[in-house]
């Protein structure tokens, strides 16, 4: 298989029907949007470093969720993107606890994902659990957990 290769599953079936592919959005395109956004997800905060990326100078303190935060925004420039991100950090150990991100704040659109249960996975700690929930009414759409091959 090469780099520019993509392959789909669905519960071990490596061939969906086309109704499936349509269904859960199955094309190499999608899989590299993907590929990529974990990629970034998990490179959290190091990814914070790359060019592009705009992390505004004042570290905002705030309450979320009943615990209080170290809170940091990034946006970045056009070429790289246009999403508004905030990255929430225990003030006292500094680990990031949650992300943020909108399309548009002022709708109040975009994500909020909690991290939970540290691995560490060659001496990076990572989160196990990752939730993920609308901004705009706090629904739960679902749970990535980090699953580790040895």
């Amino acid at each position: 298989m090469h780099k520019t290769d993509c392959s789909f599953a669905i519960n071990g079936n490596t061939n969906p029907s086309e109704a499936q592919k349509k269904k859960y959005s199955l094309n190499c395109e999608r899989a590299k949007f993907m590929k990529n956004y974990y990629t970034y997800l998990y490179g959290l905060p190091m990814k914070l470093q790359d060019n592009g990326t705009i992390i505004d100078q004042k570290v905002a303190k705030k309450t979320f969720k009943g615990k209080d935060y170290l809170v940091l925004k990034a946006t970045y420039s056009k070429e790289v993107g246009k999403d508004t991100w905030y990255f929430y950090f225990d003030p006292k150990t500094y680990a990031m606890q949650v992300y943020q991100f909108f399309k548009d704040v002022t709708k109040n659109d975009g994500e909020y994902i909690i991290l939970s249960n540290l691995e560490t996975v060659n001496d990076i700690k990572m989160p196990k659990a990752r939730a993920w929930y609308f901004n705009k009414d706090n629904t739960y759409l679902g749970t990535d957990f980090l699953s580790i091959k040895n």
